[in-house]
């Protein structure tokens, strides 16, 4: 089982033809769409690879909860150990999508009260194969929550992967740090990666990661590609040539199929070609959540630039 723990949004999008948006005056909006996001977009991508997945988190009994829990239940995601909080709100992100296809957020955090990792979450993790966790939080009891998880599911031997993400502005992100030594897979761009290590040179930054205690880095580069680092190797993955409509989600889905490419021992030249393929299947698509790519669009994206993955059938 793989556990998605954490994150657990909706993404509220909106498609602004022309910035800057202004008060008082009436803005044209393209495309309007209102689905889960998050963590649910990684969610997502690794169960249309055939994973059998379960997310952990807390939501609230409202209207964008159900959300949550009607959008995972759909892709056949198990949602059974969510805690659905009577008197909490879940979170919002409001996603405003530039025509250049670059998203900015506005986020509501809702209301949460989880504090600790609960003992049933803990005996979950404790027999997963896997447990993927993202450095957004709304509250500050969260990191604690998803350091212990990471720790118990490295101590019995599953795999850990962490995307820490840009970080929410209004909490201390220096939890990142820890997250990413608990962590066998860091998913992060090279703006994060400096961030994470102090390091402007990505290489140098990886090697930092990677003597800290993990095993493979993911340097996502946008519309330049990917490059990945272990201990003896590394792989570049150019970018492909494609117009991108719309980024939003983009990395979610990369990490989805990372985690599926891990699991199934693909080599690292299949794994980086595999994550790129699913990356710009997705800038091809306009959304998150049940937009994020399906698994016939990665193949037509690698059958168009004739591309080969290595034991993925």
């Amino acid at each position: 089982m793989v556990y998605i723990l954490g994150n657990l949004i909706v993404d509220f999008l909106l498609y602004i033809e022309e910035f800057p948006v202004e008060a008082q005056a009436l803005q044209g909006v393209s495309h309007v769409a209102i689905g889960p996001g998050g963590a649910c977009n990684v969610a997502i991508v690794a169960s249309r690879f055939g994973l059998p997945v379960t997310s952990l988190g807390e939501v609230g009994k409202d209207y964008f909860g159900e959300i949550v829990l009607t959008g995972l239940k759909r892709e056949g995601i198990l949602t059974g150990q969510i805690l659905v909080n009577e008197k909490g709100f879940t979170p919002v992100a409001g996603v405003l999508v530039d025509p250049q296809s670059e998203p900015g957020y506005l986020g509501y955090p809702g209301e949460q009260t989880l504090t600790a990792l609960p003992e049933e979450w803990r005996e979950d993790l404790q027999s997963g194969q896997a447990l993927f966790v993202d450095g957004w939080i709304e509250y500050e009891a969260m990191a604690g929550i998803i350091l212990e998880a990471l720790r118990v599911t490295k101590e019995s031997g599953g795999k850990t992967f962490f995307d820490p993400g840009p970080g929410n502005p209004r909490q201390d992100n220096a939890w990142h740090c820890e997250a990413a030594a608990l962590s066998d897979v860091v998913l992060l761009t090279e703006s994060e990666l400096a961030r994470l290590t102090g390091e402007e040179d990505s290489k140098a930054g990886a090697r930092k990661l990677l003597d800290n205690g993990s095993a493979l880095i993911v340097v996502k580069r946008g519309p330049d590609g990917l490059v990945i680092y272990t201990a003896d190797e590394m792989v570049d993955m150019p970018g492909l040539p494609l117009k991108a409509v719309d980024a939003t989600g983009a990395g979610d889905s990369l990490a989805g199929s990372v985690i599926y490419g891990l699991l199934n021992d693909l080599s690292l030249e299949a794994l980086g070609t595999l994550a790129n393929a699913t990356g710009n299947a997705k800038v091809l698509k306009i959304g998150t959540g049940h937009q994020v790519p399906k698994t016939a669009e990665i193949r037509a994206i690698l059958d168009q630039f004739d591309l080969k993955v290595a034991g993925w059938h």
